[in-house]
């Protein structure tokens, strides 16, 4: 990611594959294109309902946000905005399966990575997503 307050690390399985992104620098950096991009990723654990909203989230374009509520009728739970919460907490691929464009209702941030002190990322990163889309 350009923006350098950011860092950006994966963990890989045998095969070469993404199996969790961090943000941090102690495993393989990465930048934040590299990720958007990536197919090559793999998605183990977590319930179906979690995989469903996990995958979902790929279908939201850069920049752009919805709420949980929204991403719940989207599963088939129209009533499950909670749990939708709860799977986007527990994503271990955040950026490729990007959690941070799920808002609550009112347009606020609501938490990131299931820790409210983690905001400050996800609001850089719609930031940054904003100003891509604008070139």
């Amino acid at each position: 990611m350009a923006n350098e307050e950011i860092k950006l690390s994966v963990k890989r399985n045998q095969r070469g594959q993404i199996i969790q992104v961090f943000f941090d620098n102690q495993h393989e950096e990465v930048t934040y294109e590299e990720l958007t991009n990536s197919q090559n990723f793999e998605l183990s654990g977590g319930t179906a309902f979690q995989q469903a909203v996990w995958l979902e989230l790929q279908k939201i374009p850069m920049g752009t946000t919805i709420s949980y509520q929204e991403m719940a009728a989207r599963v088939g739970s129209p009533q499950a905005q909670q749990a939708v919460g709860q799977a986007l907490a527990r994503n271990p691929l955040p950026v490729i399966l990007p959690c941070h464009r799920v808002t609550r209702k009112d347009g606020s941030l609501g938490g990131f990575m299931g820790q409210e002190e983690a905001v400050h990322i996800k609001q850089k990163i719609l930031e940054y997503e904003k100003k891509l889309n604008m070139k």
